[in-house]
């Protein structure tokens, strides 16, 4: 190989043909044909062959051609067909050649021209440079591996060791993947489960609108307001060992409830029930209904505390966390919202029914008022105006006043009447007083529900009736009705039946009124009259003289212009007698305590009697204590004379007492007596 010269040129020329002369060339022969036939492209083989025929046959008729030109014409045409068929093949192998050496350039050029791009672009063919792009193949001079066959067969040894490793790890992660998938199919079966039981016991089960690939439940309520509806939707989050979490995002998730508490005269003495907390090992059902349960809460004292600020004039009022709003003179009710986790028992007390009852009603209003809302919502909308419509609070704390406002006027009606008709038992008046308090029928809407029917009876329709028998021809009627609006206050509507009574004309009933005081007077007043009626058409103690023979004439009570008095007619008088005529007063009255500031509790019913005309004695005319047993003294005329009858509020017993002038004499502390007997000793004085 070192013999070798440096510089080795080798042509790429094909070898000459071995019969090759200068007629039997390759260019010789394209030469002639270019010239003898003007080219390849005016070539054909078929033309070339008949003509080849024409020539043999034309040789062949010469005069005196003999069998040596035959062979010579033949040997000739076939060498013509030998050339022609290695000009094909040589052309062939020369574009074969001259492809291989295009495809060598191109390789050659694409190799360098990482290393020499602008030596390459000049031979590089403009296909190789367009879809292959330049310097995309390089090449580089590396070392022998001087790895000997011990260390391949070692490599082969340490590879097949990883494969079996690798292939040992791949079928432990596929088990652990298959333990895994076991385990997370348990844990999604159980919390599925769980959703399905959520969604069959009626739970809405939604996406979250932030999140489409996470279940959530609504749990508050669709015509709540719009702060606290778009506060009771929670997700279910699958806890890792299946069970499901509930979150409410940054809703509070702790519970809470309102609380209810009386309070009598400074002193709490009733609480209403609080639930218990939920702790979070209870079932998600639970914990979903605690939520509900707090959003209610708090939206109920959202509206309470709303509300209480447009109730000032009735006395409600904030404080601090609380609300105050009075029921009667004497109790308070006092609300505040409080944290189930933390609150204590409160102990129990008188009032904690009524705490309950009143927790309760405002539970019915807010949902009655919810219901309202879809109502509202289902009508067809009012006209387009350009004033905004604002939602008004709901009527939650002015339902309870009036209620407790009715309650408090029937509460003072069953007293007055209670007192009335005690003291008339115990006078033994005939016929005897008869009171009735009824509701009368509810004229409700149609299509309401039991919870709406309850809510509208209890709070909507706030009325009763009260019929009173004066006597048996007369018959005082008084409806009451309390209005919400404008200050919970209750009208009476008095009337007397039937419309042809005794009392019709002398006691006119004044129809509606609006103050208790006025229908409290009335009330007396028409009592007093019915009894002052009730004896004027009743003989006095003197018949039963004219009845054993006795020639006088009985003596008799008679009606004056004022209806609650009466005049004692005695027949065949003369002047003087005439001038000493009795009348006899009738007068019911409310009295109060010793020190009590004018408080009506309890009731008198006083007859006084005197004589009517120019008389100098004049009877005592009022009583300014209690207690009939004190040591006390009236002037009391001769013939005149009075008795009272009195009960105290909360108390059965009817105390009576009176004076009666007999010849100067006083008659002090006498047994109670009856109303016939008090008018005949009127009588006969």
């Amino acid at each position: 190989m070192s013999t070798l010269p440096t510089q080795f040129s080798v042509s790429l020329r094909s070898w000459p043909l071995s019969d090759g002369g200068p007629s039997k060339t390759l260019p010789s022969l394209i030469q002639r044909i270019n010239s003898q036939r003007g080219g390849f492209l005016d070539l054909d083989e078929d033309e070339l062959r008949e003509e080849i025929a024409r020539e043999e046959a034309g040789a062949g008729t010469e005069p005196g051609a003999g069998e040596d030109d035959d062979a010579a014409s033949l040997e000739e045409g076939e060498e013509k067909l030998d050339r022609v068929k290695e000009l094909a093949t040589a052309r062939d192998e020369m574009l074969a050649q001259i492809e291989y050496a295009m495809f060598a350039l191109d390789f050659v050029s694409l190799l360098i021209s990482k290393d020499q791009p602008n030596q390459a672009s000049l031979s590089i063919s403009p296909f190789l440079r367009e879809h292959v792009g330049m310097g995309t193949l390089g090449a580089d001079k590396v070392q022998t591996s001087k790895v000997t066959e011990a260390q391949r067969e070692d490599n082969k040894r340490i590879a097949k060791g990883w494969k079996i490793q690798n292939l040992n790890k791949t079928a432990d992660s596929i088990l652990a993947s298959a333990t895994r998938l076991e385990k997370e199919i348990e844990l999604e079966t159980a919390y599925w489960k769980q959703v399905l039981t959520i969604s069959e016991n009626g739970w809405a089960i939604c996406r979250l609108p932030t999140e489409k690939h996470t279940l959530g439940v609504r749990f508050g309520f669709s015509e709540a307001g719009p702060i606290f509806k778009n506060r009771s939707l929670a997700a279910l989050r699958r806890e890792p060992d299946g069970s499901i979490s509930l979150d409410q995002g940054l809703a509070p998730s702790e519970p809470q409830s309102v609380r209810v508490r009386i309070y009598s005269n400074g002193e709490q003495t009733g609480c209403s029930i609080m639930p218990s907390a939920i702790t979070d090992a209870a079932p998600v059902e639970a914990r979903i209904r605690q939520a509900r349960n707090a959003i209610f809460e708090a939206e109920l004292w959202h509206e309470l505390s709303r509300e209480s600020r447009t109730l000032q004039a009735m006395g409600v009022r904030c404080k601090g966390d609380t609300i105050i709003c009075p029921i009667s003179p004497a109790k308070d009710v006092v609300l505040d919202l409080v944290i189930l986790d933390s609150y204590a028992p409160e102990p129990s007390g008188n009032d904690d029914k009524l705490a309950e009852g009143i927790s309760l009603a405002l539970h019915l209003l807010q949902s009655y008022a919810h219901r309202q809302n879809f109502v509202r919502r289902t009508k067809p909308p009012g006209p387009l105006t350009s004033f905004k419509r604002t939602s008004a609070p709901y009527a939650l704390l002015r339902y309870l006043i009036t209620r407790a406002n009715h309650q408090a006027t029937l509460s003072r009606v069953h007293t007055l009447f209670h007192g009335i008709c005690s003291i008339l038992t115990t006078v033994s008046h005939l016929p005897r007083l008869n009171c009735t308090v009824t509701e009368p029928p509810s004229e409700l809407p149609p299509n309401l529900t039991a919870t709406e029917t309850t809510v509208v009876a209890l709070f909507e329709q706030i009325q009763a009736q009260v019929t009173v028998s004066l006597s048996d021809s007369c018959t005082l009627s008084m409806k009451i009705r309390t209005s919400r609006y404008p200050l919970s206050t209750s009208n009476f509507n008095l009337s007397l039946e039937p419309a042809n009574c005794v009392l019709q004309e002398s006691c006119r009933p004044p129809g509606i009124v609006d103050q208790w005081y006025k229908a409290y007077d009335y009330i007396l007043f028409v009592t007093s009259c019915a009894l002052a009626s009730s004896f004027t058409s009743l003989p006095t103690g003197n018949e039963e003289a004219s009845a054993e023979g006795n020639s006088t004439p009985a003596s008799r009570w008679e009606p004056t212009t004022r209806p609650h008095i009466i005049r004692l007619v005695r027949p065949n008088q003369d002047m003087r007698q005439q001038l000493r005529s009795k009348q006899a007063s009738f007068s019911l009255t409310p009295v109060s305590p010793p020190g009590g500031k004018n408080m009506q509790s309890g009731l008198k019913l006083r007859v006084n009697w005197e004589c009517i005309g120019d008389l100098s004695e004049r009877p005592s005319t009022a009583l300014e204590h209690l207690d009939p047993g004190e040591a006390l003294a009236w002037k009391v005329a001769k013939g005149e004379g009075f008795y009272e009858w009195i009960i105290m509020e909360g108390e059965n017993e009817v105390v009576g007492r009176g004076a009666s002038g007999r010849e100067g004499s006083l008659g002090l502390d006498t047994p109670i007596k009856s109303l016939k007997e008090v008018m005949e000793l009127a009588a006969s004085t």
